[in-house]
């Protein structure tokens, strides 16, 4: 039967020294050391051997939870205190875009023509919200206030990750209950709602979010969240053709600010042009050292242009059609994979010198 001994520190006086014997409890012959906490308090004398003269007083020193002082997470364990971006986005296999897809895709912004009734009632929808997200945020085709784009930008990225990760719950949920296969829907909507978070943090690396624009955030998704969850159970086509339409309108504004960056005299290019893409970005994309902030926006681009076409595509197919995209994203994930094992970046914000290191795709 377990024994438990304690005994408070027995104080040995030998040529003026003194002596602290170990604690011990437990069966006998497998002693171990008791916890300090349940020891009584350290004679004076030996307080100052451990622990320095502060703790000579009669009272034993005060002790602060490192959550309620202004020192550093121990373990450095929090994400920011972590100089190192890439344990943040080891798990994420996104699209690595290169310069050329990128350039074809600018060149190319399509915009879907309304065919059904629902997709008309839709695009009036978007078109109007549209309009009044330009008026609200202050935004202009030319010369537009930076400011404006900073509340666009983050206001944008926050309400666009929310529909494919509600799109998602809803069909979790429908194979849970159907006891049925998903046949990879699920995933991609996933990813793309992981993509728009990480360009809301992307964003959030190069300005701040003020009472205003936090305001904007919480007022989108209090809103238009149920509202879309609502459509997504009746008609799950349209909520799909709305968040093509969104994206459409996404890769309009992504232009036009990577247009007014590379245009000189523009206050954005005054602002933007010269600023570093941040670690987050470069990590993400896998860009390279030198790569600049308007390279990011063009990688956002080209993500956007990419939800335009998969939304746009769910839309018209049936629930329970396949997703075609599956071998797409095994692609994807092994050619980011390789770019990280072999060390290489994209060509996207590259010196052309330098291109030959890449991994060609």
């Amino acid at each position: 039967m377990m024994r438990a001994s304690a005994a408070a520190c027995q104080l040995l006086r030998a040529g003026g020294s003194s002596k602290v014997l170990p604690v011990t409890w437990g069966l006998p012959g497998f002693a171990r050391p008791l916890p300090c906490t349940q020891l009584l308090p350290l004679c004076p004398h030996t307080r100052g051997l451990h622990a320095g003269d502060d703790s000579l007083q009669n009272s034993l020193p005060e002790v602060k939870h490192f959550r309620e002082s202004t020192l550093p997470h121990p373990l450095k364990a929090k994400p920011h205190q972590q100089c190192e971006e890439a344990p943040s986005v080891s798990l994420m296999m996104n699209r690595i875009w290169s310069q050329h897809e990128i350039d074809v895709r600018l060149r190319n912004l399509h915009q879907h023509k309304p065919e059904t009734p629902s997709d008309h009632v839709m695009h009036v929808l978007m078109s109007s919200l549209y309009r009044a997200f330009n008026w609200v945020t202050g935004f202009k085709p030319e010369n537009t206030p930076v400011r404006a784009v900073e509340w666009r930008l983050i206001v944008l990225e926050s309400f666009a990750g929310v529909p494919g990760f509600m799109a998602a719950m809803f069909r979790h949920f429908r194979s849970l209950r159907s006891l049925q296969r998903d046949h990879g829907w699920i995933h991609t909507l996933l990813e793309e709602a992981e993509n728009e978070r990480m360009h809301l943090l992307i964003c959030m690396k190069m300005f701040k979010a003020n009472f205003v624009t936090r305001l904007l955030v919480l007022a989108a998704q209090v809103c238009m969240t149920p509202f879309l969850a609502a459509i997504y159970v009746v008609h799950p086509r349209a909520v799909h053709r709305f968040v093509g339409y969104l994206e459409e309108t996404a890769c309009l504004t992504y232009a036009n600010i990577i247009h007014q960056v590379e245009t000189p005299g523009t206050a954005l290019h005054k602002a933007w042009a010269d600023l570093p893409a941040p670690a987050l970005a470069k990590t993400y994309w896998k860009l390279h050292e030198d790569a600049m902030w308007v390279d990011c926006l063009k990688c956002m681009f080209a993500d956007e242009s990419n939800h335009r076409d998969v939304n746009h595509t769910f839309a018209t197919m049936a629930t329970d059609d396949p997703n075609p995209f599956v071998e797409k994203h095994q692609e994807d994930a092994v050619h980011a994979w390789r770019l990280e094992q072999q060390r290489c970046t994209t060509d996207v914000g590259f010196p052309p010198s330098n291109k030959k290191t890449l991994w060609p795709r």
